[in-house]
């Protein structure tokens, strides 16, 4: 299955991940469950999010504020019609390093338990393959209960990619997502 992943003008497609055999292997390797992540860059750091989790990428455009709301939520934009909740990453993260370029930021739209949830990040980089075994837990020890979106680091060469879970980001705002929608 594809999935475009982009505006119409910069639409990239993306082929969900597929279960790999040993058949599409040589003689006496063996198959290894692979994840497609959107990579994409808050400060100096590259992170990644699972692909299934994107519905697509946008150029920033105009947010409406919301007042009285918590400070990385940065209001709400239409999208084709659809009202869309968005959350400044970087400060829900609380990365706060000043290394961001604001003029290239994005916005990704993430489909999320509670509907369509956009994420401003400084850009989106790329879709990646990562073997399963290049993937760690997050050390549990690193991370409070509230901050748990944190999912993996996966070694890639020379990089470490932190993995985000844009479920979790949310999760412990679900309800004020929800009255953001309503209105």
């Amino acid at each position: 299955m594809a999935e475009a992943i982009g505006t119409p003008d910069t639409q990239t497609t993306a082929t969900a991940p597929k279960a790999l055999t040993v058949a599409e292997f040589g003689q006496g390797e063996t198959a290894e469950e692979t994840n497609l992540l959107v990579t994409f860059i808050l400060g100096d750091q590259t992170y990644g999010g699972d692909i299934l989790q994107i519905q697509e990428v946008t150029q920033m455009s105009h947010i409406t504020r919301v007042p009285h709301v918590k400070e990385y939520i940065k209001g709400v934009t239409n999208l084709r019609g659809n009202i869309v909740p968005t959350i400044d990453l970087r400060l829900r993260l609380n990365i706060d390093d000043g290394l961001g370029d604001t003029s290239s930021q994005q916005i990704m739209i993430a489909r999320t338990a509670q509907g369509l949830l956009g994420y401003i990040v400084d850009s989106v980089r790329e879709v990646i393959t990562v073997p399963s075994s290049a993937i760690e837990p997050t050390p549990e020890d690193w991370l409070d209960a509230d901050h748990k979106y944190f999912v993996g680091i996966a070694k890639m060469k020379d990089n470490l990619i932190t993995i985000v879970d844009f479920e979790r980001v949310i999760q412990a705002d679900g309800a004020l997502v929800d009255e953001l929608k309503m209105g």
